[in-house]
């Protein structure tokens, strides 16, 4: 059945209006937040990068006029009224280069920033796999060239989605949310983008493992089994004992025929000719 247009918004303003409801409930604790002293230090604005399952965990201590990555589905549709509700600055697109409107967003999202706004992309958006960071955050610094600020939040009164492919986390009213934010990482002249994101990734997960061991190393098993079940479907197949000797002789009719040495032949034709003379005499 198809949905009318108009019913994604109107569930988004619902979902909106709960999680502010819900958001006067909660107490954030904060550790190692260095974003204020670093603004005031290098005078530029800077990129927060989260894990996608703790994305509504970010919006309960986003800034104002932060610049979000919103991927261009219904359920981006749904995020809209809650981004806009909570100050942010909703950007169409995805973080991962060749994703629908990627290329788009990131160029939006860089202008952003360089205008002075700072910007938060969940880093292993938006399919994953869980805690692979995508080359959106890392060209965002480069090109803005703005810190990196990593920074996990963990709900303790939570509804985790376990069928989804980030365990998204979902937080319940009266949670206490505890952020731990990772030292800034500036990007060096001529790092490659692919250094500087595996830097992200490991400050992610160090912090996950500290915050909230459980479930990092859950999540750590199933993305180890899923790569595993990747690699056993693509592993090829070896070859059967008909088909390697194929591969050494002339095939006839599905059946490989022997190889005869060279020698071996001369042998043969010599001992045939010398039989026959004995014959003839």
């Amino acid at each position: 059945m198809k949905v009318p247009p108009l019913v994604n918004p109107v569930i988004g303003a619902g979902i909106a209006v709960t999680f502010r409801l819900f958001r006067l409930t909660f107490r954030i604790r904060v550790r190692n937040d260095q974003r204020e002293r670093l603004v005031q230090r290098t005078g530029k604005q800077y990129a927060l990068a989260i894990l996608h399952a703790h994305q509504l965990a970010a919006l309960s201590l986003s800034a104002p006029k932060v610049g979000a990555m919103v991927s261009r589905s219904r359920d981006g549709d749904l995020l809209m009224p809650l981004l806009r509700g909570n100050g942010c600055v909703p950007i169409r697109g995805s973080s991962g280069v060749g994703e629908k409107g990627g290329a788009t967003a990131l160029t939006k999202m860089i202008r952003h920033v360089k205008d002075g706004n700072p910007s938060v992309i969940a880093v292993d958006g938006p399919r994953g796999p869980r805690g692979v960071v995508q080359k959106g955050i890392a060209m965002v610094a480069i090109k803005a060239d703005v810190p990196i600020v990593p920074v996990v939040l963990i709900p303790r009164r939570r509804w985790i989605m376990p069928k989804a492919w980030d365990r998204m986390q979902i937080l319940l009213p009266f949670t206490r949310v505890d952020a731990l934010f990772g030292d800034p990482i500036f990007p060096a002249p001529g790092q490659s983008i692919d250094d500087l994101r595996e830097k992200v990734a490991e400050s992610l997960r160090v912090m996950e493992h500290r915050m909230d061991p459980e479930e990092a190393a859950r999540c750590e098993r199933l993305c180890s089994k899923k790569a595993g079940s990747r690699r056993g479907k693509n592993r090829p197949v070896p070859p059967t004992s008909e088909s390697s000797a194929g591969e050494t002789g002339d095939s006839v009719g599905g059946k490989a025929e022997a190889i005869v040495p060279t020698e071996t032949l001369r042998d043969a034709e010599n001992l045939a000719s010398d039989t026959s003379k004995r014959a003839a005499a």
